[in-house]
């Protein structure tokens, strides 16, 4: 399927928000729920703000890359189960888990989700120059979810690295008001990669397993000022959401996102009355299906709108600031 740049949206000021999907929002209408929760919590800021929404999905068949890919999944599984170290929620947890795994195990699919995600970032930046605002003034957030966290770490740092794509922090003056990540699987795809080792393709160019840990992107100037990329840097997970680095409200070192400088916030998802270990198994189960993506629902302690609807007042205030 052709991806579908947006484009030529005219801002009515100077705020752009760009909504990047995670494992169960992944084509053009599943975003609607979610769009309606993001305009509710801007409230009389969301006439004021241009909503850009990112299908990366559409450069790659899903079931057909992942079927590809079945023996290193399989590893992946098997690593992060064990990890887990738990026989009742190890299996199911890795299941779940795999769904967001697989893409980094793909080059192609990696490369396809990057250079979709620059294409969208030069646009959503150039429509704000074109409607009069220069981008040392553009007020840029972004609100990731799962898989797209992944995908947003791994574009932030490639844009930060790259002057070709003119989207640096010094040089091109294009910084993030906020950074949002919900449910973000980026330390468990760092603590994955390096368990499997040289299963894990091209990891010359794979920005989250480089460096002693995980860190915010920036550029350092010819005069060694360092420039970071992002303002506001968030991390937002559930305290029952094993993608988010929580096994049954235990928090998961290996798994759960920790970069100097964010923001961290875990939800009790108490709301979701899942009290024993055997629900929440049911509940993971629920979400998969065979041949396509995952079902995240309201009853899903992995669900994207459910985030939203969560942090509602934070969002708010960090987004129209």
């Amino acid at each position: 399927m052709t991806f579908e740049l947006q484009k030529d949206i005219k801002w009515p000021a100077k705020r752009a928000v760009l909504l990047v999907h995670g494992i169960g929002n992944a084509a053009p209408g599943d975003y609607t729920l979610l769009l309606a929760e993001v305009k509710k919590m801007l409230g009389d800021e969301a006439e004021k703000t241009a909503i850009y929404q990112l299908w990366y999905d559409q450069v790659n068949d899903w079931f057909a890359a992942k079927t590809q890919l079945g023996s290193l999944i399989n590893k992946a599984k098997e690593a992060i189960s064990g990890k887990v170290g738990d026989p009742e929620l190890g299996p199911t947890v890795a299941e779940s888990i795999g769904d967001v795994l697989w893409p980094v195990l793909s080059v192609d699919a990696r490369s396809a989700a990057r250079e979709a995600y620059l294409a969208q970032v030069k646009q959503m930046v150039q429509d704000g120059v074109a409607s009069g605002v220069p981008a040392r003034r553009q007020k840029l957030s972004i609100i990731c979810h799962s898989l797209g966290c992944f995908h947003t770490y791994e574009a932030l740092h490639h844009m930060a690295k790259f002057p070709s794509h003119s989207l640096q922090p010094a040089t091109h003056e294009v910084v993030w008001d906020n950074v949002i990540f919900m449910a973000s699987p980026v330390q468990m795809i760092r603590t994955v990669a390096d368990l499997m080792g040289p299963l894990v393709p091209n990891k010359r160019w794979l920005y989250a397993v480089q460096g002693d840990k995980l860190s915010i992107p920036s550029e350092t100037t010819v005069t060694g000022t360092v420039v970071p990329s992002v303002r506001n840097w968030v991390s937002i997970t559930g305290d029952l959401d094993p993608v988010g680095g929580h096994v049954f409200k235990k928090l998961i070192p290996w798994a759960y996102m920790k970069v100097d400088g964010q923001v961290s916030i875990v939800d009790d998802q108490h709301a979701l009355n899942i009290s024993t270990k055997a629900e929440l198994v049911q509940r993971l189960k629920a979400s998969a299906r065979e041949r396509e993506r995952p079902d995240i629902g309201p009853s899903s302690p992995h669900c994207w709108d459910d985030y939203v609807k969560r942090n509602v007042v934070k969002l708010h205030d960090w987004c129209s600031a």
